[in-house]
């Protein structure tokens, strides 16, 4: 059984697309699965055994990175509603377990300290957590999730820093299992001549345009990191007229952010923009400025990794999952040094075609969906066979 939030039956804007390729994979090789999915809004299983859980929102404090069209999903992100939800999801598990009799429970989100009550269900069956971040971004935050990660019997870090921060704050290494997470890498793959030529046709693109890539909010990353972005665009404009396409989220895009734009600069929020940007597309911008957090690194970039698509990124704990330097990407320090990697890049043709190799190959070898799936079954048979 896997307890999340926002697992669709369908490809959406967020991470869960990793868990809804894990569920079909998983059901192709002959396993049993149900997921059970935390949300505002039910949504029909389309065929998949997806069930729904309703969620409260509490509106705690406005969350500034979405907009007042999509505040629902603020309401639901923090520790609040989460903890107000726990109860609710318990309950749902222990009535799902009547009929649907699971050998692993596995939560795709951490619910926070109150999910202690999980103890309840969990001499019975094995319980694990998937822990994609790490952002201490406030007081006690290392104490409350060492409290959320009591009731179960792995944690899943997507990182090796992550796995290594643990360490660091005494978690036991033997309930500690870092498995990257994964992308379907024969979904994602490098564009035909013929197709990033009719994407840049359909973006109004000259022929030889060096075109960078933003978009957001991705895990972790905020509008100070925008304006980190916008810097660094500013900065790379003042010397060569390269193309820089910034993709928002429907749930994320403000009016205002249309102040950005300005020649070389593009602001869009449309998902087929973003597709298309995504084809044309020479890099991929993405700094990550809080030096306290630790990266997944965000689900978006193993997706474009696999697409050929290098990543200019800051030089954060986790981002090396990805970003192998002068092979995937480079990560540097300060916005002065991501406009001389950008200009780099854009003037040397030979390392634009070793970069778009070496981020195909980064994306195949470490963050295949198949892989990730392996790893998984591999450790809840073992937590199985250890239960019995």
């Amino acid at each position: 059984m896997i307890v999340g939030e926002r697992i669709l039956p369908f490809r959406h804007a967020g991470d869960k697309n990793f868990w809804l390729d894990m569920i079909r994979r998983l059901l192709q090789a002959g396993h049993e699965v149900e997921a059970l999915s935390v949300d505002i809004e039910a949504t029909p299983g389309d065929g998949l055994p997806i069930r729904h859980v309703p969620q409260i929102p509490i509106y705690f404090r406005p969350d500034a990175r979405f907009n007042a069209e999509h505040s629902q999903f603020g309401g639901v992100n923090n520790y609040v509603s989460k903890t107000t939800n726990v109860p609710i999801i318990l309950r749902e598990v222990r009535r799902r377990q009547r009929t649907f009799r699971a050998d692993v429970i596995h939560f795709a989100d951490n619910f926070g300290p109150a999910t202690v009550v999980l103890r309840a269900i969990s001499r019975k069956v094995p319980l694990t957590l998937s822990a994609p971040t790490y952002h201490r971004n406030r007081p006690l935050y290392d104490a409350m999730l060492l409290a959320s990660f009591s009731s179960f019997a792995v944690i899943v870090p997507f990182s090796e820093a992550y796995r290594r921060r643990l360490l660091e704050l005494g978690f036991p290494s033997g309930r500690i299992r870092r498995i990257r997470w994964g992308i379907d890498i024969s979904r994602f793959s490098p564009p035909t001549d013929d197709k990033r030529a009719a994407a840049r046709a359909s973006l109004g693109l000259e022929r030889g345009k060096f075109v960078v890539l933003w978009t957001g909010f991705t895990q972790q990353t905020n509008e100070t990191d925008l304006q980190e972005a916008i810097r660094i665009a500013t900065l790379t404009l003042e010397h060569r007229p390269l193309e820089f396409i910034f993709c928002f989220k429907p749930e994320h895009f403000k009016p205002q952010f249309r102040n950005f734009e300005r020649p070389g600069i593009r602001v869009v929020n449309a998902p087929e923009v973003f597709r298309s940007a995504c084809t044309a597309a020479d890099v991929f911008l993405c700094p990550i400025q809080d030096p306290r957090s630790i990266a997944a690194p965000p689900l978006v970039w193993p997706e474009l990794l696999a697409m050929g698509i290098p990543i200019l990124t800051t030089d954060t704990p986790g981002t090396d999952e990805a970003v192998v330097d002068g092979e995937s990407g480079f990560a540097v320090r300060s916005s002065e040094e991501a406009r001389g990697r950008l200009l780099e890049i854009e003037a040397d043709s030979a390392l634009q075609r070793r970069l778009r190799d070496g981020a195909r190959r980064i994306a195949v070898e470490r963050f295949s969906v198949d892989r990730a799936m392996d790893e998984y079954v591999d450790m809840w048979s073992a937590l199985v066979a250890q239960s019995r």
